[in-house]
């Protein structure tokens, strides 16, 4: 019995000691902490950064597909309007085939 309450005595004095953090171990837990606060806070600001060039980049593609539409639908109406255009031309060009031809008959007629 004798030796069991010195031995204890030292193991808990021994245990009480490897539970306490040397100050090398707790600067080095403060610097690995301040190290992983940096890193979260750049990936913070590169997480915002990438949301807000995301953003900007669904406005460009919004603004660029209204420019191609805006562009189409101009090269449609002036294909119409040159469509239109030829149409009564040879409308004009058919009537005035048309006339001639009957001239022609009702010159023919008259020669009898």
């Amino acid at each position: 019995m004798k030796i069991f309450i010195p031995l204890t005595s030292i193991g808990v004095v021994l245990l009480g000691f490897s539970a306490c953090d040397s100050k090398v171990d707790s600067a080095r837990k403060d610097a690995l902490e301040s190290k992983a606060d940096a890193l979260e806070n750049k990936a913070k600001t590169v997480r915002k950064d990438a949301k807000a060039d995301a953003a900007d980049l669904e406005k460009q593609a919004k603004l660029d597909a209204d420019a191609a539409k805006d562009a189409a639908k101009a090269r449609a109406e002036a294909e119409k309007k040159a469509a239109e255009e030829t149409a009564a031309s040879v409308r004009k060009s058919g009537d005035a085939a048309a006339k001639a031809l009957e001239e022609k008959a009702k010159a023919a007629r008259e020669q009898k």
